[in-house]
């Protein structure tokens, strides 16, 4: 007597396996489309593609590559930080003071004082941890909306810049080896602010990714009441991921202080929207809870590539404007569109199982 699985032909077997190898590929399929840094990337691609068929001599020349991972250096190492509060479910709209803020620090704390320079640094850096942590605490102990809280703090600490340099451009004196080594040309013409940004992007990725606090990060994002009752330390959590945003403001600070060996009072003007409008192309979630510090540094390099390649073709400047603008919205509305058909969807974790596979359990 041949039984039901003997009787099969070769064909029919064949089929099958077929049928189960593709299915067990959409998951793999499935996990590549929720990553939510695939929209920063194919935007990314594109814009090198579209630049370099358009002005491909200067394009593509070394001068513009150091322009452009210069200037998406100089903004990704803030939007890092800006990045990791935003998936703990808050904006930080103070950056851009502390940018600036912490440039006038490096010149206290080395010209006014007198530090070592590795002191100055040190100093520096703790200074714009200091002023994030004292956003987290306002928010923490206030209740209110992190938008109203940085953006008043803001103002203040713009205020401070503006009366320590009585609007005037101050020079920073330090000595050039140090400088040489925080932004100098020294990575084939590159600057050094290039490494500092990878550097730190590789950090804060073991931060989200390997760490029970950054766990927390995104569980607070998600909902920081159920995170709360989970056992969550959300208050002081959240006060970490602001000092993170003030420090990776601070990094940003320090450079652009040696790198100018200048400081005045509209340092850092309008980057915290410029870092937002970052993060937001790379995946990050304006909701919180879902983003990605890969995603962030690809938007960078798309900001700044775009930047640069606009100017080369010979457009104004505001075009650059117009053209972020646009495709913040695109971004949030790609999005959205992949959570809900990727991410959300009820019937992700059955995906790739074999027909019957659920009912038999």
């Amino acid at each position: 007597m041949v039984t039901k699985s003997e009787s099969r032909s070769p064909l029919t077997a064949g089929t099958s396996t077929v049928r189960r190898d593709a299915h067990r590929r959409v998951p793999l399929l499935n996990r590549i489309l929720q990553r939510p840094e695939l929209a920063s990337l194919g935007g990314l691609l594109g814009a090198f593609v579209c630049f370099a068929l358009i002005v491909p001599d200067l394009f593509l020349s070394h001068s513009n590559g150091v322009n452009v991972t210069s200037l998406a250096a100089q903004y990704g190492i803030v939007a890092i930080g800006v990045t990791i509060l935003m998936i703990g479910g808050h904006f930080d709209l103070s950056v851009g003071t502390i940018v600036g803020l912490t440039g006038w620090a490096m010149y206290f704390f080395g010209n006014e004082l007198g530090l070592p320079p590795i002191l100055t640094i040190v100093c520096a850096l703790a200074f714009g941890a200091a002023l994030g942590a004292l956003n987290g605490v306002i928010q923490v102990t206030t209740g209110l909306p992190s938008f109203i809280v940085t953006l008043a703090t803001a103002l203040v600490f713009r205020g401070v810049l503006t009366m320590q340099t009585s609007g005037f451009p101050v020079v920073v004196r330090f000595p050039e080896t140090y400088a040489n080594v925080l932004a100098g040309p020294n990575l084939f013409g590159f600057r050094m602010s290039l490494l500092w940004f990878l550097v730190l992007a590789v950090l804060a990725t073991v931060f989200l990714l390997r760490t029970r606090a950054g766990n927390w990060t995104f569980a607070i994002g998600q909902n920081s009441t159920s995170a709360r009752n989970l056992g969550v330390p959300v208050a002081r959590t959240t006060i970490g991921l602001f000092s993170i945003s003030g420090f990776t403001a601070a990094v940003a600070g320090v450079i652009m202080a040696v790198q100018y060996f200048s400081i005045d009072a509209n340092r850092g003007v309008g980057w915290e929207l410029i870092t937002i409008a970052v993060a937001v192309i790379g995946g990050t979630l304006l909701t919180g809870g879902y983003g990605s510090v890969l995603g962030t540094v690809l938007g960078a390099f798309m900001y700044a590539m775009v930047s640069a390649g606009l100017l080369l073709v010979g457009l104004q400047g505001y075009w650059v404007n117009i053209f972020v603008g646009i495709v913040v919205l695109a971004a949030v509305l790609l999005n959205r569109l992949f959570l809900k058909r990727f991410v959300m969807t009820p019937n992700r974790q059955s995906a790739g199982k074999e027909p019957g596979e659920e009912g038999a359990r």
